[in-house]
């Protein structure tokens, strides 16, 4: 194993192959992680007082893990720019609109009307940019979506986070906070109500009971189908973005 020097990776062998590990320091963590994400790419998150010697003894600790997590990994992680080449299409609050790319100075998004979207990008990081135009408008368009069906279906919520979660599409807490994927947006409107009305159902039953899909079923009697819709979608939109 050789220690990094700057962002260069760890590199370990495993099952006979040398293995690039990204260290990357960050606030929230509790504790140090390994993450395979797609590509594969293997992340190993550390708290900021954390020693990378603790780190690499963690790493060497995991690699059977490790072995096993990249034999399940999924491949390289797709284009949201070519994917919004082919789908031009995202729900905003309760419908589809179209949407229009558009190179420019900096990235944003803005409404042409009910059914149509303009999101900016800079040509210098069409990626980047286009990530973070889609996000700013899950951010503001997902939160009236959940207003719009917490109040259909009477019950109340704490607040709504947008982020972006690598391994689901949406969460409920106990204190009726929702946090909501912002990919959400690229799904149809059938779909993504369905998931917040999934997440809605928790402020009624905090647990996949028959009583929480029995109320599920009465906010959305065609639940099943949807949510067989939204597996066939998992592999195709969950890395978008990243």
């Amino acid at each position: 194993m050789t220690s990094p020097r700057g962002p260069a990776p760890l590199l370990v062998r495993v099952d006979g192959r040398e293995v690039p590990v990204w260290p990357r320091r960050s606030e929230k963590a509790a504790r140090v992680r390994l993450v395979v994400r797609p590509g594969p790419r293997v992340e190993l998150t550390l708290p900021l007082g954390a020693s990378l010697d603790a780190a690499e003894v963690f790493l060497r600790d995991n690699l059977a893990w490790l072995g096993r997590a990249l034999g399940r990994a999924r491949p390289a992680q797709g284009s949201l720019g070519r994917h919004l080449a082919e789908f031009p299409s995202l729900t905003v609050d309760d419908r589809w609109a179209d949407v229009e790319l558009a190179p420019a100075g900096r990235a944003g998004h803005r409404l042409l009307a009910a059914d149509r979207v303009s999101l900016a990008y800079p040509e210098s990081d069409p990626e980047g940019g286009l990530r973070r135009a889609v996000r700013g408008l899950a951010g503001e368009s997902l939160r009236r979506a959940t207003e719009r069906l917490a109040r259909r279906v009477g019950v109340a919520v704490a607040e709504v986070s947008v982020r972006d979660q690598s391994t689901r599409w949406g969460s409920c807490s106990s204190a009726g906070a929702l946090s909501l994927n912002w990919r959400l947006v690229l799904l149809p409107p059938a779909i993504h109500d369905h998931v917040i009305l999934h997440e809605l159902a928790h402020r009624r039953h905090m647990d996949h009971s028959d009583r929480f899909w029995s109320q599920l079923g009465a906010w959305d009697p065609d639940w099943r189908r949807h949510d067989r819709e939204l597996t066939r979608t998992w592999s195709r939109l969950m890395d978008l973005g990243r």
